[in-house]
């Protein structure tokens, strides 16, 4: 299973708990409806984090990969500029 739908039956799996708890508590409407708001506004900033982290660590991989694949490029082009030369070396000889 992949990360990410690990983190979104977590948070679902907690956010659908927290409003069950919420729902069948003893209290007053309104203080329940505040209740489920600053669960949700909760659950929406940790989600949120999880999505920046992920976001960060997918763009810093990418940069890495880039960066590779730039240094590869660059390797393969001199190589081949050495075997042009080496190749013009020997027809001109």
């Amino acid at each position: 299973m992949k990360t990410s739908n690990i983190l979104l039956s977590v948070l679902g799996s907690a956010f659908v708990g927290a409003l069950l708890g919420v729902l069948f508590a003893p209290d007053k409407g309104t203080k329940t409806r505040k209740e489920l708001s600053k669960k949700s506004d909760e659950y929406a900033g940790m989600a949120k984090k999880e999505y920046e982290d992920i976001l960060k660590k997918m763009n810093k991989q990418y940069d890495n990969l880039k960066s590779q694949s730039d240094d590869l490029l660059s390797k393969g082009k001199s190589k081949a500029e050495e075997l042009r030369d080496d190749l013009k070396k020997v027809v001109s000889s």
